[in-house]
């Protein structure tokens, strides 16, 4: 019973152990990099073998690369063996109880959920079915397979609280988490994870949501235009009258599918005192001007307004549209399609 309750344990030490092999011929030193650990050396390569010893840690990727070959590891404790190739692989002498093992898995079953999606979107696109019940099918499919896919990513988050499989567990399935929900989660993870760069973007975003929420008033930006020109949001926004500012940029589908819903409030309302905004952001200047101008955006415009705004409002997609009321609170957020007349509808008579 003792001998099996070892057997069943990962033995971690305070050293990654990395035995390794290349199968291509010629190369004599692979790169082994931690960015977190600050660690970037070559190790040398005798007859198609190397090793290395780096400190343990399971809450940050390595990597090893030699030529065209390339493969990430977790420095976890345990003894790797490493294989460069056409297909590299990493596996743990420890078995599944190790972060390695565990990472392994994590990436084909992710791959899976992946392929089986993309292969049933693939059959639903080949059946000759009316384009109604393609769109049902397709969005029934899109709902089981992002299911599945935040489904499983929760459950590896919540068993690996204390290494690196949390951070891609977070990144896979962090927006689709409120903030509340997402903020009581981060302060279950270890100590160490507390204060991975990636946690702390993640908790100052939460903090600027909370900032930004609807009720409270806006934030201003100031930025300098595609003219060279300085323009700031206070220059339209809490003027006394209703805003709706759409935060966009010319490259993106979705953005450009919602200029007509834009459109349709704004010749109906721009009457009634209703203002609109477009803010370009991540985007070519010029870009912005060509495509504004061929879909027909006749209000006025903020270009080149980069990263600014999406860092102040906590946006991570667009398009993002925000209706502001006259005195400049946030009223509403993220609206799109038919849900932005229905909200003007309910503040302009």
């Amino acid at each position: 019973m003792a001998a099996a309750a070892l057997a069943s344990c990962a033995r971690v030490s305070d050293v990654t152990r990395i035995s390794g092999k290349i199968t291509s011929a010629g190369i004599d030193e692979v790169n082994v990099i931690i960015p977190d650990l600050q660690i970037d050396t070559l190790v040398p390569v005798t007859d198609g073998k190397f090793y290395v010893e780096v400190p343990a840690d399971a809450t940050v990727l390595g990597s090893v690369s030699a030529a065209n070959f390339g493969v990430e590891f977790v420095p976890d404790g345990t003894s790797l063996s490493v294989t460069l190739s056409d297909e590299p692989t990493v596996t743990s002498k420890a078995g599944a109880k190790s972060v390695q093992e565990r990472m392994n898995e994590y990436m084909v079953r992710n791959a899976a959920i992946m392929n089986d999606f993309q292969a049933k979107v693939e059959q639903i696109t080949a059946d000759t079915l009316a384009e109604e019940v393609k769109a049902r099918k397709m969005e029934e499919c899109y709902n089981a397979s992002l299911g599945e896919y935040v489904d499983y990513n929760t459950e590896v988050l919540e068993a690996n609280k204390d290494n690196v499989l949390a951070l891609f567990a977070l990144q896979n399935v962090g927006r689709e988490m409120a903030d509340a929900q997402l903020d009581s989660l981060l302060g279950t993870l270890s100590p160490r994870l507390q204060e991975n760069a990636f946690v702390q973007s993640l908790r100052k975003s939460i903090q600027i949501r909370e900032n930004t929420a609807e009720g409270k008033m806006f934030t201003d930006f100031t930025i300098e235009d595609s003219d060279g020109k300085t323009v700031s949001l206070s220059d339209y926004v809490g003027k006394g009258k209703y805003v709706l500012v759409d935060f966009w940029a010319s490259w993106c589908g979705p953005c450009k599918r919602e200029i007509p819903n834009l459109k349709e409030v704004y010749a109906k309302y721009r009457s009634k005192g209703l203002e609109m905004l477009s803010v370009a952001v991540w985007d070519e200047p010029q870009a912005t001007k060509d495509t504004a101008r061929a879909y027909g955006v006749n209000w006025k415009q903020i270009i080149n307004a980069q990263r600014v705004p999406t860092d102040l409002y906590g946006i991570e997609g667009i398009p993002h549209i925000i209706l502001f009321g006259p005195d400049g609170t946030i009223l509403k957020r993220d609206l799109r399609g038919e849900a932005i007349a229905e909200e003007i509808a309910k503040h302009i008579k």
